[in-house]
């Protein structure tokens, strides 16, 4: 039996076919908008450190894309005013990956005492813009003058099922804790 020839025109038109059908198919799935009834909640725990020229630590809790790029900047605990600004270039991931100039005016607040604290994480970047799912970094970073410097990093996946990953201390962080839940009210 002979194989039938397929003509030039014949070729391109059934390759014109296929990439249409795959554009469509791609689109369709491609990857998915961040769930806008959904959140990742940070629990953080800043240690109790004493001594007697203990200062509260600056700290940076914020999200990274898989290639380290800073989409979020959670929180910034820092001091601003007085000799206080000179340290805040001590959290070094954070420093030289984020627009930092912009975000110690507009999202940092005070330092915080030894205590727990929570934060949430809409799934959006710092320019408000929603994210796709997909791996993420939750990046929690802390620095002390006369003190040491401390990350946490743990890996996440956004995407249909929810989770909750407890993750191990350090010496400025007791604790932490990544949840992935519907948004609280």
């Amino acid at each position: 039996m002979k194989t039938p020839q397929l003509s030039r025109r014949g070729f391109l038109t059934g390759l014109t076919s296929l990439a249409i059908g795959s554009t469509a198919l791609g689109r369709h799935l491609g990857p998915k908008k961040w769930d806008s009834k959904m959140e990742v909640a940070v629990d953080v725990t800043i240690a109790t450190i004493e001594g007697a020229r203990v200062h509260r630590p600056y700290v940076a809790v914020y999200i990274e894309d898989e290639a380290g790029k800073v989409l979020r900047t959670l929180s910034l605990w820092v001091q601003t005013e007085r000799r206080g600004p000179r340290w805040i270039p001590d959290l070094r991931r954070w420093w030289a990956g984020s627009d930092h100039d912009k975000l110690v005016t507009t999202v940092s607040s005070a330092t915080r005492s030894a205590g727990k604290y929570s934060l949430a994480w809409d799934g959006k970047d710092d320019a408000g813009k929603l994210l796709n799912q997909g791996k993420f970094t939750v990046c929690i970073e802390a620095a002390r003058e006369h003190g040491t410097y401390q990350l946490i990093k743990k890996e996440i996946e956004i995407g249909k099922k929810t989770f909750n990953v407890k993750v191990d201390g350090n010496t400025e962080i007791e604790s932490a804790n990544i949840e992935y839940r519907k948004r609280a009210k």
